[in-house]
């Protein structure tokens, strides 16, 4: 079970680096709620396999933490402009 969750965990993981992991740990809690409720549903059915799937939901919510508070991301922004459209929709770099 403690394999079945790292596993699935590095599955997750590699899927959010393939979205763009930059754009992806701005909103770090959406993404933790939307694994751990996959892998819950998708290792449902038995005491090991929802174990297996919150040890999984950890890894991923652990690692997401760290990597938002070292690494430099992206968060989309509401900003004003001096050309038309006057107010736009940008990815803008933060800071940890």
């Amino acid at each position: 079970m403690f394999i079945a969750g790292l596993i699935s965990a590095a599955g997750c993981l590699f899927l959010i680096f393939k979205f763009g992991v930059r754009k992806v740990i701005s909103y770090d809690i959406f993404f933790d709620i939307a694994i751990t409720a996959v892998l819950l549903a998708s290792f449902a059915g038995t005491y090991s396999g929802m174990l297996a799937a919150m040890i999984g939901g950890l890894i991923v919510s652990i690692v997401l933490f760290i990597m938002k508070r070292t690494m430099r991301h992206e968060q989309l922004m509401f900003i004003k402009t001096n050309s038309f459209p006057y107010r736009k929709f940008t990815w803008v770099m933060v800071d940890p």
